[in-house]
């Protein structure tokens, strides 16, 4: 008897497929082995993530999925053990399958587009736990309220196009009235648990710096450094630059922080009303500061743009002096696909929904998960759209599509002005038609000279 394959069956199949091939093409294993991962008992790591990892895909949480569909030889208590492990390195194991997809796209990407590293962080919400281990209470901007939950510091590589996690780390409150769980007393101090917990009550600036030390940005073919305004202060920027790579942000105003114009500091608002201003055009001024960290002087370009409320303006600031006003704009927009990131992990991937354990282990475990599953959806988008990623088909077609292109934007460009012709001047279809033909025997005399 012939079997029927219904489209949700064609639809598991495919999706089984895409994972196995992100499995073997990544060398899942490999990489869990590197990162200190080993067989316990009976299941293999491989296995046991492997399961985790299509959870999200079955619209299934771990509960749902053991009531609905055991698996046979894998029990709640061996996944659990799995997620609240202290040995397995889980930021170790986003850190390698992230730097062989970034070593994958780079070959696809122009030597003139600019690679960038960005820096965000954003809420990991716990609001409903109340026994989770480190748990604190952190700002919430969009609600303007503190919650229960983490910071999550997250460092990211971007060409503008596909966006990759690389490393991350949870961060606490380091205020003893917002902690809501300490770090225990009796834990060992020459365990990893103990530093995983001791490096989450850092500063953001030395945990951004610390995911820092690990990159290798000639590798990477990285160029600049983004961040948001939380970070944008002198000794950062200046610091940021001693390691080799130089820093586009978005500048707040700060009463502490000045910067030196024509022999004078000024704060930002300051500076701001001493600068010439345009009267057109996004960009109302550009100058070049001084901004100070002790006996160092950095100098660096401020960009003050417009907004749509004309009472309110932008500032952006640069360490590359050669760059345009438009370049420092279009460079730093590249920042926007962390937060498009961050949107996808929450609303699609369950970031800070689909966690039910209480062990900071399990909470960087899952959010490692997610994160391989983002890279995952990444490289799938990348294939599907970038034409490179077919192989020698490419270059085989590549001449043909040049003048496909060239002979479709010529037309548009003959459309739109024929079209501006008959609205704009009172001519006759047959005045029209003959200084169309005119125009197009001159096409090739211009050519020829250049």
């Amino acid at each position: 008897m012939a079997t029927i394959i219904t489209e949700e069956n064609y639809k598991e199949q495919e999706k089984n497929a895409t994972i196995s091939h992100f499995f073997r093409e990544f060398q899942i294993g490999k990489a869990l082995s590197s990162a200190n991962f080993y067989k316990e008992k009976g299941v293999k790591p491989v296995e046991l993530l492997r399961y985790l990892f299509e959870l999200i895909f079955t619209n299934k949480n771990l509960y749902r999925s053991y009531t609905m569909n055991p698996k046979p030889g894998l029990s709640k208590n061996t996944v659990y053990r799995f997620l609240n492990s202290p040995v397995y390195d889980w930021c170790k194991l986003v850190f390698r399958i992230a730097m062989q997809a970034i070593l994958t796209i780079i070959p696809l990407t122009s030597e003139q587009r600019e690679n960038v590293l960005i820096v965000d962080d954003t809420l990991y919400n716990r609001s409903r736990s109340k026994k989770v281990d480190m748990l604190s209470k952190v700002y919430d901007h969009t609600t303007g309220k503190f919650i229960k939950g983490f910071k999550l510091l997250t460092l990211a590589w971007s060409d503008g196009n596909t966006t990759i996690p690389l490393c991350f780390r949870h961060l606490v409150s380091t205020n003893e009235k917002m902690t809501v769980n300490h770090l225990p007393d009796n834990i060992d101090k020459r365990t990893r648990a103990y530093q995983l917990r001791r490096n989450a009550q850092q500063n953001p600036v030395e945990a951004m710096f610390d995911l820092l030390k690990g990159i290798d940005l000639k590798k990477l073919k990285v160029s600049y450094l983004l961040f948001d305004s939380w970070f944008a202060f002198p000794a950062v920027i200046i610091r940021a630059c001693k390691q080799g790579t130089d820093v586009i942000c978005m500048l707040k105003h700060l009463r502490n922080v000045c910067y030196t114009y024509k022999g004078k500091k000024y704060e930002l608002k300051a500076l701001y009303e001493a600068v010439p201003h345009k009267r057109r055009g996004a960009v109302i001024a550009s100058v070049k500061v001084q901004i100070h960290k002790d006996d160092e002087v950095q100098t660096v370009k401020v960009v003050f743009l417009r907004t749509k409320n004309e009472d309110k303006w932008v500032a952006l600031l640069s360490t590359n002096l050669d760059l345009s006003d438009e370049e420092v704009i279009r460079i730093y927009g590249k920042r926007w696909n962390i937060e498009v990131m961050f949107k996808t992990s929450k609303h699609f991937l369950h970031l800070d929904t689909e966690a039910q354990g209480r062990s900071f282990e399990s909470i960087y475990a899952q959010t490692a998960i997610v994160y391989l599953r983002y890279i995952m959806l990444a490289c799938e988008a990348r294939s599907a759209t970038d034409p490179r990623t077919c192989g020698e088909l490419f270059f085989l077609v590549c001449d043909e599509l040049k003048d496909i292109t060239f002979l479709e934007a010529l037309m548009i460009l003959l459309n739109a002005f024929l079209v501006d012709v008959r609205n704009e001047l009172v001519l006759t279809e047959q005045q029209i038609d003959t200084m169309f033909s005119i125009f197009i025997r001159k096409i090739p005399c211009c050519l020829r000279f250049h």
